[in-house]
């Protein structure tokens, strides 16, 4: 229905899993941040990247060209005026739908920003949804995590309240229906989890998945303040979570609705399952899994100088500097049409070029996809396929190891918690958000020279 989907907040906790849950979708994806040769580099098989901020009017026409819909959210800094007014001007410029990521409880509390939002969008001809999100799960991890990784509590001022934790992840995926499927207009739906917890409760689902005692210590609300002060955090920000775990400690907070699993056609996520899979976030240092997914060497922003370097030495005669472990990957976007060239290591197993990512570009080239690659400095085309599956990924990882040694698992964003050779049961449990790609070339001579020079 949705042909061009604008998403703001693309680098946030939900914007994040827009873009995501987009991708796999009949939609063009402009992503809109302050920069978009940053985001370009973390959601690079988004169709479109451009400049936008809430507080520069100048950055909305270009934002605004030609969008069908819009998610909408309000970053916690902008004027609940500058929203509204944002919404106006993608009404004038012919913007059909937006789905406006407000909270539970909205509508029945004018002191709220998102209440005037909620209301100046409504004063418009667009077809809107409100996506009232509970209590994001992610916020234990995000905002407190470091007490449960230091302390082994959960330091929140909430009493014996209940809370309807949503996954951040399943809000992501409730946009990405309403904004290319009908039906949802100028509506509102509350989203929450699957259950109401305490958060003793939620402190004994954290036991479980982490295997180690965690407490809640249930602080005072002054005792809550001094600690959020001390980490730097500001005091607006604190006098906020505070209103947050007051509305839980007064039992305001624990509605739980159907919203989310009619939207996806399956239960969202609970506390337990968000634990698991963030298990290793609130992990000490010393405790990690023996096999964890670590990411690239540099942060994702670092590439956006890196990779024009890599790319320009590449392409030059100078290319044997970085050529025997590095190669230009060019491919084509499955739903912009748009051709990217990207620098990216490699190695060679049993004639097969392997490409190791932990960046959504590889979506791509998951059923298989024509490519061409710059090799040692000379063209190749071929055929690359993806393998998501953590148990091809851990045969891989396997492989590299026996060749290279256990210390070379980190060229692949693979930390080792040892000196001895993981088995491929500990591969499998830490490989996730890691993929593979298997490059065939249409001259296997030029991989069976990568392979020996």
């Amino acid at each position: 229905m949705t042909d061009r989907i604008l998403v703001t907040g693309a680098t946030g906790t939900v914007g994040q899993h827009v873009v995501t849950e987009l991708a796999d979708r009949d939609a063009t994806v402009r992503v809109a941040t302050r920069d978009p040769e940053a985001a370009r580099e973390r959601f690079p098989g988004a169709a479109e990247h451009v400049a936008f901020d809430f507080d520069r009017p100048e950055t909305w026409g270009a934002a605004l060209a030609d969008v069908d819909g819009c998610f909408l959210m309000r970053p916690p800094t902008t004027d609940t005026g500058t929203v509204g007014e944002f919404a106006a001007a993608a009404d004038r410029v012919g913007v059909e739908r937006v789905a406006y990521l407000s909270t539970i409880g909205a509508e029945k509390n004018p002191l709220i920003p998102h209440h005037r939002i909620e209301k100046r969008i409504a004063e418009t001809d667009l077809d809107y949804t409100f996506l009232r999100a509970s209590f994001f799960a992610q916020n234990l991890s995000e905002v407190h995590g470091e007490d449960v990784v230091e302390r082994d509590q959960i330091f929140v001022p909430a009493g014996d309240g209940a809370t309807s934790f949503v996954d951040a992840r399943d809000v992501g995926a409730v946009a990405a229906v309403v904004l290319t499927e009908s039906g949802h207009e100028n509506r509102a739906y509350d989203l929450t989890g699957p259950e109401a917890l305490t958060y003793g409760e939620v402190a004994t689902v954290f036991s479980d998945a982490l295997d180690r005692p965690i407490t809640y210590a249930d602080p005072s609300v002054f005792a809550f303040g001094r600690r959020m002060r001390s980490r730097g955090e500001p005091l607006p920000f604190v006098v906020l979570m505070v209103g947050i775990y007051t509305t839980a400690r007064l039992g305001l907070a624990g509605r739980v609705t159907d919203d989310a699993e009619r939207l996806l056609g399956r239960p969202p996520r609970d506390v337990a399952t968000f634990a698991a899979d963030y298990a290793d976030e609130f992990r000490p240092a010393d405790d990690r899994q023996y096999v964890d997914t670590r990411g690239p060497p540099v942060p994702d922003a670092a590439y956006r100088v890196i990779n024009p370097v890599v790319e320009r030495v590449l392409r030059s005669p100078r290319h044997s500097l970085m050529s025997d472990s590095l190669m230009l990957l060019t491919f084509t976007g499955r739903k912009s049409g748009r051709e990217y060239t990207i620098p990216v290591g490699y190695w060679v197993d049993d004639g097969t070029l392997i490409v190791t990512t932990h960046s959504p570009w590889w979506r791509n080239l998951r059923d298989g996809a024509p490519v061409d690659v710059l090799l040692r400095g000379e063209r190749h085309e071929g055929v690359a396929t993806a393998r998501p599956d953590s148990a091809d990924v851990a045969r891989y990882m396997e492989r590299f190891i026996e060749r290279n040694g256990v210390d070379a698992a980190r060229r692949l964003g693979i930390a080792v918690a040892g000196d001895r050779a993981p088995t491929r049961a500990e591969l499998e449990a830490g490989v996730e958000g890691t993929v593979v790609v298997e490059i065939e070339l249409e001259r296997t001579e030029a991989v069976v020279a990568a392979a020996t020079a």
